[in-house]
């Protein structure tokens, strides 16, 4: 028995090594994977259009302690300043992304300055690699924050800050060209979907909204990379 069982086990690891020579994730393999690190920095530059219309509000919840009305400020357009911290490994890429913003907002009850901040990760695949000059092109996720100092107000007419919260989707598709091997430049245009669908006040913490606010927002961006 224990003969049969070493013979089996021999066998089994033969096999499993012949295997290996042609295995696209073999250790041989592994050893062709150029790892590199980036770390970059740049602007956004935002245009966005939804819920967020400035004419529009919600009114607080029944089981809200205070009654408000919390207005959709309009954000038409505004800049981002992106810090990024990728791990590149041949043609893909990894990133996590921080976006903070402070764009003007306007409605017909308020207007004023916003606070903007998001915080997510990216992956992208980088055609023409490892070429100077590349094409990439992926998908990401973030979680989002916009924050209006005077978005909310109650019966008596006192005002209070009312922030978003929520997460949503992106796409992008960006063009690099590599200098040297330590610096590039990149260029790139993102779509995110925004999905605000918490809400919290001065007056009530809102938590859930019975409605989610959606709003969409495309980007053309532009990152200075430095690579080791």
């Amino acid at each position: 028995m224990a003969n049969n069982i070493i013979i089996n086990v021999r066998a089994t690891l033969a096999v499993a090594l012949f295997f290996s020579q042609f295995s696209p994730i073999s250790a041989q393999s592994f050893e062709k994977w150029e790892k590199k690190y980036v770390i970059a920095a740049g602007i956004d530059f935002a245009i966005t259009k939804g819920d967020l219309d400035g004419i529009s509000g919600m009114k607080a919840g029944e089981k809200s302690e205070h009654p408000e009305l919390v207005i959709f400020p309009e954000v038409p357009f505004f800049t981002v300043y992106a810090f990024d911290a990728r791990a590149l490994a041949n043609a893909n890429s990894i990133a996590f992304n921080f976006g903070l913003g402070f764009p003007e907002y306007e409605h017909t009850e308020q207007s004023g300055d916003a606070r903007y901040w998001r915080f997510g990760l990216e992956y992208q695949y980088h055609f023409l690699w490892p070429e100077s000059f590349r094409i990439g092109t992926g998908l990401g996720y973030e979680f989002s924050s916009m924050r209006f100092p005077k978005g909310s107000i109650g019966d008596e007419g006192e005002w209070s800050y009312a922030n978003f919260t929520g997460n949503g989707p992106h796409a992008v598709l960006s063009a690099q060209y590599f200098f040297t091997e330590n610096i590039a430049l990149e260029g790139a245009i993102r779509y995110r979907l925004l999905h605000f669908n918490r809400v919290a006040t001065d007056l009530n913490d809102l938590s859930k909204l019975s409605d989610a606010v959606w709003q969409g927002m495309g980007e053309f961006g532009i990152r200075g990379m430095f690579v080791f």
